[in-house]
């Protein structure tokens, strides 16, 4: 949803601001969502929290232990599943008609199906939280430090004789190249993790470089 400056600033004076904000798992978002939500009172929805609900776990991990990795056994038919309970959680969340939301999406939302994308698209103001070249490394350590469920959409690829650590860790920046250029033709706005993720920037400043420029 393209707005000017003076609308986004509007709708929030009204209530009536919903931001969505999309990328790679781990990136930012429900940190930016929880500080945002809590500055500037907006309502926070996160679409994870409503999939492993919705499965019966008890937290993200849980959700991330029940995926697995894509080489383990019975991974494609879970992906399956996983997108497919994704859609019907975000499709859930974009229906939220209350005051100005938050909306912390999952890093494969744009695996979701075209109805849901195009809802989003057209009534929520889209910012994409871009990884740097330095945020790459963080999340490939964090992949294995803080496992969250991963959709690899066909982008794992394992070489003959390849230890499957190392093919995940050479597939990823792969993934991520590929989900950057589908976040971006959904976003109306992208900022750099560098900048979220900047402990010298207040959230107040950084509230004001989400808005559109003009």
């Amino acid at each position: 949803m393209k707005l000017t400056r003076a609308e986004f600033e509007r709708r929030y004076a009204t209530g009536a601001l919903h931001i969505a904000l999309v990328g790679m798992s781990n990136i930012g978002k429900s940190y930016t969502g929880m500080r945002l939500a809590t500055a500037f009172d907006f309502d926070l929805i996160e679409v994870d929290k409503i999939i492993w609900e919705n499965l019966g776990h008890d937290s993200m991990d849980d959700f991330a232990a029940w995926q697995g990795q894509p080489y383990s056994d019975g991974y494609a038919e879970r992906e399956a599943h996983s997108i497919s309970l994704e859609n019907q959680a975000t499709a859930q969340a974009l229906k939220y008609e209350g005051q100005n939301a938050i909306l912390d999406t999952t890093g494969s939302v744009i695996y979701t199906t075209n109805e849901v994308l195009e809802t989003l698209a057209n009534h929520w103001y889209v910012i994409h939280i871009a990884a740097s070249d330095k945020a790459v490394e963080r999340l490939k350590v964090q992949y294995f430090k803080q496992p969250k469920p991963l959709i690899w959409h066909g982008h794992y690829h394992c070489r003959d004789g390849q230890d499957k650590t190392e093919a995940i860790l050479e597939s990823y920046p792969n993934l991520l190249t590929e989900r950057a250029k589908a976040y971006d033709a959904l976003a109306d706005a992208t900022i750099s993790s560098d900048v979220i993720l900047d402990h010298t920037l207040s959230i107040e400043e950084i509230f004001q470089r989400l808005k559109p420029a003009i």
